[in-house]
């Protein structure tokens, strides 16, 4: 655009004093002509340069997902087509879900099987403590025939062997009863071992069930936002490798313009500051937008971790700091993903000429679009 001005003005000097001689081009003349173009030019270095920074690139970003299935196999089927608008959880591919289906079945089995299982358990519990209170009733019993005995023997009414026998048949009881209790409590334990209230091999079960719904539900891939696919090249009965990405997913929840903007330019920007945008595929529209970030790094600068020390040719300064603008979309102008265009920006402290100057200029730069535009 400065060139166009220039080119401009030079055409608009030569006419008026050189063409036509409607003014001599005299020493004041000389100054005036010399004096508004250095006028300009130091207008357009330090008042627009700083206050309103402009760039020539700038271009549309949003988040970019690269869509994988959670494991590999054949791929089933593909429900969408590029470049087709969806909307978030409408359902993008599915892999192959047999392998999981006949898990989802098999587990579904033992988690019956389990139940049958602690149902067992608890007749074994009962059974065992049936067996300790018979056996308690016994050494009660026995123990009371051992002392009628015992009584007996020393009336000499009975004979010290029998004596000897009944309380052998005491010993046995108490040995069995100990038996008995130890096989109750095991079964106690078995019974009673719980995870989160359920009984552990139920619990083990439904984790296993449920791992495996998941890994069937992850078979069927869907939009994580509002979106769309952009260059499909997968077809059904492709063999996907496991988190390997086969489709591209754009989202169109947000966008943002990033841009570069000198570093001469960049000390007066702040987040809010508004800005202006023209792009390429829509020559004559101006889009409104603010200030949303500025980046204060420049990846030149990042040294790498290395045994030898940089060469000069290495060491190579940045020039430009990213700017990232939040755009106010208008329905009539959707902005597509990747567009580019330039942008201007105006800071809290440019004078009112200023922006008026920049509008000016971008709004020219604007229409060069329906041509071509040999500035950007």
């Amino acid at each position: 655009m400065e060139l166009i001005i220039t080119i401009a003005y030079y055409f608009l000097v030569r006419l008026i004093f050189f063409d036509y001689h409607l003014l001599k081009f005299t020493m004041f003349w000389q100054f005036v002509v010399f004096g508004v173009y250095g006028l300009a030019a130091l207008t357009e270095i330090v008042g627009l340069g700083q206050y309103a920074p402009y760039t020539e690139t700038c271009f549309v970003q949003s988040y970019v997902v690269p869509m994988a299935p959670e494991y590999g196999g054949y791929l089933k089927k593909v429900y969408v087509e590029s470049n087709v608008p969806l909307k978030k959880g409408d359902t993008l591919f599915q892999m192959d879900p047999a392998e999981w289906q006949y898990r989802v079945d098999e587990y579904e089995a033992q988690l019956a099987a389990a139940g049958t299982n602690v149902a067992i358990l608890s007749q074994q519990v009962d059974e065992a403590r049936s067996r300790v209170n018979a056996t308690k009733a016994s050494l009660e019993t026995a123990k009371a025939e051992y002392e009628q005995i015992y009584d007996a023997a020393q009336k000499k009414a009975a004979s010290q062997m029998s004596v000897e026998q009944y309380l052998k048949k005491v010993d046995v009881l108490k040995a069995q009863l100990n038996a008995d209790q130890a096989a109750l409590r095991a079964s106690q334990l078995a019974f009673e071992s719980e995870i989160d209230g359920q009984p552990t091999e139920i619990a083990e079960a439904v984790a296993n069930l449920e791992k495996a719904k998941y890994n069937l539900k992850a078979t069927t891939v869907v939009a994580p936002s509002n979106g769309f696919v952009s260059y499909l090249q997968v077809f059904p009965g492709n063999y996907i490798q496991i988190k390997q990405p086969i489709m591209t997913f754009v989202n169109t929840d947000e966008k943002w313009i990033m841009t570069q903007i000198t570093q001469f330019g960049i000390n007066h920007i702040q987040k809010g500051d508004t800005a202006e945008i023209a792009l390429m595929m829509y020559p004559g529209k101006i889009f409104h937008g603010v200030v949303d970030e500025v980046f204060w790094s420049n990846g030149n600068a990042q040294g790498h971790i290395s045994g030898q020390l940089p060469r000069d040719q290495e060491i190579i300064p940045g020039t430009n700091f990213m700017v990232k603008l939040k755009i106010i979309e208008d329905e009539k102008y959707p902005i597509r993903f990747g567009a580019s265009g330039i942008a201007a920006i105006y800071t809290q402290d440019a004078a009112d000429i200023l922006k008026v100057l920049r509008r000016l200029e971008i709004q020219a730069e604007s229409f060069l679009f329906f041509v071509y535009n040999p500035f950007v």
